[in-house]
């Protein structure tokens, strides 16, 4: 039914709220539409690690959050066809307007719920894609049937970047007029007011004189390539004696990385610092940061990084390429390729000006992408959506 005299109920589906990119956007997307045209709600699986206080965000931000247990990001025979009910009935009560899901697992039981629920208007958001570096073979091609189905069902498909759109269409998933690449936004005000505490933390760190502080940042799992980031430290030790290296994240590969660490002789080189909330200050710290993965959506971090004028060494995955633009703002080199990774990485130490100057160009880049920039333009494809299908009559 069109919605004059009322706020249109819109729903956000996520398998987790665990510490990473995508759950840190939705929960900004969903407090930042605004309150006079959008009643908000967001639907989440499994939490183990969440990425902030959840009852603080709904307290502060008045959106609540639902948790779902049998919603899982992993493939669970035995959880999902429950899951799949569990999102069904909830929409069923709450009615929604509109239905955003997010990520690949979430976006196939939330779009067959939400279909089967008769919601007028479904939005997916893949955040990048499962299409390689995260699965088998078999487990691949399984995940690409169920995008193909669910896209029949789907109203938008929002990308990160112009270059996911096209990896979709070339395996087949959805029509081009349905995509809309938006690329995530950060909130560009928390790193700019970052810079002092950036350099107490740094003075805090006791580099010597003339060290160089490169940084990696990212959840410890084999997607994000650490690995190949230790072993390109130690081709850069042997070669620039005064680079120091720090890892600030947590996962699931945190012994085994340390563990590596220590084989490969860089016990008294790399600190690993595990997860930490005052990101904004490491980046102001580093000289370089480093990117390693195998498969991104977009970088996000890069996208912090660049905020607070860091040049930046990357691997060419995904959309990296949409955000770094080599030799402007970063330099990019090929995935899995400690030695490359290595080359990049000294060539920022080693020319100090001109990593400056591409400091100063990424961060001008960066103030493209302010998350404020993201809202509007997702408001913008729902208010489409919502008028095109009689939800909301045209002003």
């Amino acid at each position: 039914m069109p919605t004059e005299g009322r706020r249109v109920k819109v729903v956000h589906l996520i398998t987790r709220l665990d510490r990473g990119g995508s759950a840190e956007v939705v929960l900004q997307l969903a407090a930042r539409l605004d309150r006079d045209r959008y009643d908000v709600e967001v639907v989440s699986g499994r939490t183990i690690d969440p990425v902030c206080d959840l009852a603080h965000y709904t307290r502060t931000t008045g959106v609540p959050i639902t948790m779902l247990p049998r919603l899982r990001r992993e493939v669970a025979p035995a959880d999902d066809p429950i899951a799949c009910v569990q999102v069904y009935r909830y929409l069923r009560r709450s009615r929604p307007d509109l239905v955003h899901t997010h990520s690949s697992k979430a976006g196939i039981v939330g779009r067959l719920a939400a279909r089967a629920a008769g919601t007028p208007v479904i939005v997916h958001a893949p955040h990048g894609h499962v299409f390689y570096g995260y699965f088998g073979r078999l487990a691949t091609h399984a995940f690409i049937l169920a995008e193909r189905l669910t896209a029949r069902w789907t109203d938008r498909i929002i990308t990160l970047t112009e270059l996911e759109k096209q990896d979709h269409l070339r395996v087949r998933i959805g029509r081009p007029e349905q995509f809309v690449p938006i690329p995530c936004g950060i909130d560009l005000s928390r790193f700019s007011a970052a810079e002092q505490e950036g350099r107490t933390l740094r003075e805090g760190l006791q580099l010597r004189p003339g060290e160089l502080l490169v940084l990696w940042a990212g959840r410890l799992v084999p997607i994000k390539g650490c690995d190949a980031f230790l072993r390109a430290c130690t081709i850069v030790v042997r070669q620039h004696d005064t680079a120091r290296f720090v890892i600030v994240g947590d996962g699931p590969l945190a012994e085994s990385l340390r563990k590596m660490a220590s084989r490969l002789g860089l016990d008294d080189r790399v600190r690993f610092v595990g997860y930490r909330s005052d990101i904004p200050a490491w980046m102001w710290a580093a000289d370089v940061f480093v990117l390693s993965s195998l498969n991104e959506g977009l970088g996000r971090v890069l996208l912090e990084a660049m905020a607070c004028q860091t040049p930046i060494v990357a691997t060419d995955v995904g959309g990296v390429s949409e955000i770094v633009q080599t030799g402007e703002t970063g330099l990019l080199v090929p995935p899995a390729d400690p030695e490359r990774l290595a080359e990049g990485i000294l060539t920022l130490l080693r020319e100090t000006e001109r990593a400056r100057a591409m400091g100063e160009r990424g961060y001008q880049r960066a103030l493209g992408f302010d998350l404020r920039v993201m809202v509007d333009r997702t408001a913008a494809v729902y208010e489409s959506l919502l008028t095109a299908k009689g939800v909301r009559h045209a002003a």
